[in-house]
């Protein structure tokens, strides 16, 4: 092996241990596992995942930030979430798990994923089992979001399911800075009413009655947290002052 070559297999190491996906696996493990899966690289603005796709294919985002979407019948883009690395996208049937119908996903940033078959994750499984105990907790906490979520949407005021998610962004793509957390994950005010599930003029609407309150600031599609705490109380369903 070159010493490129090295360099090159060192990084992809480096990326699959930060994966909650292979946590608790020993070096020699690892080396196994980077040996038998491949890393491909994407830029930012790069299709990933189509419905047309090849159904038996898994993607892991080893690093960089993922768009998932889908397409309106007058043809608009529907923004469903930003993903993060460590999450699994595709068809994952053989552990209960089948992909979003019709969606898409799209890197936002530069990044790196990890495909699979089903048979070659089975296969991983079958030789690492701890694999299967990570992939099983993976699942269980994507379904107690998805719960969350539903639950967030039939029963929550559009300014508690805004200050919930823009606690959730802050937590996984949050960076402090002099005035508070900045969201480092650049969002249309269209996009960010599609993940709160409202229009935009009603996101635009209790925005500005968030910033009025000092809650936050908003500059050229960032949002930078001024007041975690209050937002927090809003976002368990305390009444706005």
């Amino acid at each position: 092996m070159s010493d490129r070559e090295a360099r090159s297999f060192a990084e992809k190491l480096g990326l699959l241990s930060e994966l909650t996906l292979f946590a608790g696996l020993s070096g020699a493990d690892m080396e196994a596992i980077g040996h038998a899966t491949t890393m491909t690289r994407c830029t930012r603005g790069q299709q990933v995942l189509a419905p047309d796709d090849p159904p038996d294919r898994i993607h892991i985002v080893k690093a960089g930030r993922m768009r998932l979407y889908r397409l309106s019948p007058d043809g608009r883009q529907l923004t469903l979430d930003i993903v993060e690395p460590g999450t699994i996208l595709g068809d994952m049937a053989m552990l209960g798990q089948e992909r979003v119908p019709e969606a898409y996903a799209e890197a936002i940033e530069d990044g790196v994923i990890c495909t699979l078959t089903p048979d070659e994750l089975r296969r991983l499984i079958e030789r690492y089992p701890l694999i299967g105990v990570n992939v099983i907790g993976y699942l269980s906490r994507r379904l107690a979001a998805a719960e969350a979520e539903v639950e967030s949407m039939a029963y929550r005021r559009v300014d508690e399911r805004l200050a919930r998610r823009l606690l959730d962004l802050a937590r996984r793509f949050g960076v402090r800075s002099g005035s508070g957390t900045r969201i480092d994950a650049r969002l249309t005010q269209q996009e960010l009413a599609e993940l709160v599930g409202t229009t935009r003029e009603t996101l635009a609407h209790t925005l500005a009655d968030f910033r009025r309150r000092g809650l936050l600031d908003t500059d050229h599609h960032m949002v930078v947290i001024r007041d975690a705490e209050r937002l927090a109380q809003i976002a368990d369903g305390g009444e706005l002052a």
